[in-house]
């Protein structure tokens, strides 16, 4: 018999299907926090995000490997391996959009493919070790029933998995209009080495003025104006994010 291979999205730990004997009368740790993310310096976002994510973090496009098609991320640091947003108590950082990617931890949802060519199934999925016994706050009680600490965990999940569609819809209607343009992110600290980040792709102001009326009409008509318009306004964060890699470098190396 073949053993399922659940591919962990990046970030998370090994993966088990949620099932509803194996998990019941769990609950997720108290003492959870971001730190699973914190070498991570972009993370996939949905379109819905955008205009949120846009007031914290630089948003780029960037060509997700196994499909091929564009995704936004939202660009956390400018170094691999680390994310300026969370800090050293493992938190993010404060008054700052939280991605969804990171709320919905530690569930996510894998997709089974169907020997016979159709649909695939879908499990919802959980880093087994963030669970523990729970008295108080069970997510399924000990029959293996949901409870009402479940409910709102899925209903994000769910949410999330939804707006993912969305965003590929999104996405490829900004490929076809012909709308993506290559960029590299180069920084340049006072003391230290130069920062360039590249892969990214953003939106190319000329063309999107450019575009035709009924092309135009189209982003505005599904309400994807206001996130291209987002992404553009927060490619300005990049000065943010050196700021706190000097910040942070001085945290590190202290002058004596």
């Amino acid at each position: 018999m073949n053993q399922l291979t659940l591919q962990a999205p990046p970030g998370y730990g090994a993966l088990t299907p949620l099932d509803r004997q194996r998990h019941a009368g769990l609950g997720l740790r108290e003492d959870r926090n971001q730190e699973w993310c914190a070498g991570l310096n972009s993370m996939f976002l949905n379109a819905v995000e955008l205009p949120r994510a846009a007031l914290d973090c630089p948003i780029a496009f960037v060509r997700e490997e196994r499909s091929g098609e564009f995704l936004p991320v939202a660009v956390l640091g400018l170094r691999a391996g680390e994310n300026l947003f969370v800090g050293a108590d493992g938190q993010w950082e404060r008054h700052s959009y939280i991605p969804a990617y990171v709320r919905r931890h530690p569930f996510c949802i894998a997709e089974i493919p169907a020997a016979d060519g159709s649909a695939p199934q879908r499990l919802i999925c959980v880093q087994e070790d963030q669970l523990v016994s729970s008295v108080t706050a069970p997510l399924l009680d000990n029959r293996g029933e949901a409870t009402a600490n479940w409910t709102p965990l899925l209903q994000l999940i769910e949410a999330v998995e939804g707006a993912r569609q969305q965003t590929r819809a999104f996405t490829r209607r900004l490929e076809a209009f012909g709308l993506f343009t290559p960029f590299d992110a180069l920084a340049l600290p006072r003391d230290g080495q130069q920062l360039r980040l590249q892969g990214m792709h953003r939106v190319d102001e000329e063309r999107l003025n450019a575009l035709g009326a009924r092309e135009f009409k189209m982003l505005m008509r599904k309400g994807e104006l206001r996130a291209v318009y987002a992404h553009l306004l927060s490619l300005e964060h990049f000065a943010k994010l050196l700021k706190l890699t000097t910040e942070r470098d001085g945290r590190r190396n202290p002058p004596h």
